[in-house]
């Protein structure tokens, strides 16, 4: 716990500095620490390090323990694929929240997957101990810690063989620094396992990685489907879900343009889903208030009672989904895969990510930016970025600053992220909601 309270009062003290001297504090940050943290020569040692440490045993029991947040479980999956592309024989597991468990399971990479963790910003000490009980249980060859709040001499026997993902830092800060490369976690998760593996076994993988998928059942998809049509979302109309919330205040979009991008989007011939609150509850008639009484008869708000696999679901019905950086951003992003093979998800969602302090491009979208990652999905992304003056390097750990009036969305151009709603939607040849209703009963009517 040293570390963690190490790491807090740094942090601490960058968010000081910044909210004092937001435009020079935050040069003095990336003029400094990128060029530390992010030296070709570090990058260089610390691959050394865990290529020796790695070694050349052969990995029969592998085990994943990614962070316990929704995204992070849906974005760690990209280094379960890594050791399966190399490993196919290996059992490899996987260690999740247990809120989050319908949108993995059925992932035909993972060997068992472990619903374990029950915190909800940090891990408790049950999941500490769940997750010490599994691995003295099952004796692992080796352990991905994905997870910056584990602490390896709490959860490992002493001979245990572990890799620690935090050491990717010193590349991703390189890659920030020098702007080349895609820097996103996602993609940096399986390059990581797979430079280490190509190294040591002289062998590459037989496919090439373009992204993660989640694992949905017809259940969650027949509860997206009725809250369509229950609702009366109006059958043949564009659908845009706009999230209006997210997990932390440096990410979360401010209210005021919220509306503003609300008002825009409702002024065109379309139904919005507007997400519920979770971390900022109630924001969802906070926003309905501010719209007019014609407005609000376009939205259709979602309830945060539905499940979370079949809100995943409910994504593939929207021809856009809009949001803040947050777990939801991700849902959208990845593929959509029928566990029964009886639905076939659309994938077609335009996916817009709307960033304000975190670093965009470690986990933003964008299929026009050669820098970002697209989105899993056969349609364009977007990535927008709003300025602030006290943007730096630090903002990438957003559970550890606390800055006393975040400057992060100083300035958005809503008026561009609306423009590309509006063209992506004239490339419509039909809604999804129609398209979506027909082709499902048509699959699941062959099926039966």
């Amino acid at each position: 716990m040293q570390d963690n309270q190490l790491q807090k009062s740094i942090f601490h003290l960058t968010s000081v500095v910044t909210n004092y001297f937001p435009r020079a504090g935050a040069k003095f940050f990336d003029f400094t620490v990128l060029p530390i943290v992010g030296s070709s020569l570090l990058v260089h040692q610390i691959f050394e390090r865990n290529r020796k440490f790695l070694g050349r045993a052969p990995f029969q029991r592998i085990l994943v323990i990614p962070d316990i947040h929704i995204g992070d479980a849906i974005m760690m999956q990209a280094a379960v694929q890594a050791f399966r592309d190399f490993f196919p024989e290996a059992r490899i597991d996987y260690v999740v929240k247990k809120s989050v468990a319908e949108l993995i399971e059925g992932n035909p990479a993972i060997s068992h997957l472990y619903p374990l963790f029950t915190g909800t910003v940090f891990p408790t000490d049950e999941d500490v101990e769940s997750i010490k009980k599994l691995i003295a249980e099952n004796h692992y060859d080796l352990c991905l810690n994905c997870s910056p709040f584990f602490e390896d001499s709490r959860l490992f026997p002493e001979d245990q063989k572990i890799i620690n993902f935090m050491t990717v830092a010193p590349q991703l800060m390189m890659n920030e620094k020098n702007k080349t490369g895609i820097n996103h976690f996602l993609f940096q998760a399986y390059e990581f396992v797979q430079k280490l593996l190509e190294s040591n076994f002289n062998i590459r993988p037989f496919v090439s990685f373009t992204g993660v998928g989640l694992s949905l059942s017809d259940k969650a998809f027949e509860k997206a489907e009725n809250f369509i049509s229950t609702s009366g979302v109006p059958h043949g109309k564009p659908i845009i879900f706009f999230n209006p919330d997210t997990a932390s205040p440096y990410t979360f979009i401010p209210m005021s343009y919220q509306v503003e991008i609300l008002k825009k989007i409702l002024a065109m011939d379309v139904s919005l889903l507007l997400g519920s609150g979770f971390t900022h509850a109630g924001v969802e008639q906070k926003l309905l208030e501010s719209l007019s009484l014609e407005e609000r008869q376009k939205v259709f708000v979602v309830p945060t009672s539905l499940p979370i696999d079949a809100y995943a679901a409910l994504t593939d019905f929207a021809d856009v989904f809009m949001t803040g950086d947050t777990g939801p951003l991700h849902i959208a992003a990845a593929r959509k895969n029928s566990r029964s093979g009886h639905v076939k998800f659309k994938n077609k969602t335009f996916v817009s990510g709307i960033f304000g302090a975190t670093p965009a491009r470690m986990s933003g979208y964008d299929s026009e930016n050669p820098l970002f990652p697209p989105a899993n999905q056969d349609a364009p992304s977007r990535t927008y970025v709003s300025q602030s003056p006290c943007r730096n390097i630090t903002c990438v750990n957003k559970m550890a600053k606390t800055c006393e009036s975040p400057k992060c969305f100083e300035v958005l151009d809503v008026d561009k992220i609306v423009r590309d709603v509006q063209h992506h939607l004239k490339t419509l040849k039909a809604p999804s909601a129609a398209w979506k209703s027909d082709q499902y009963r048509h699959v699941l009517r062959d099926a039966k």
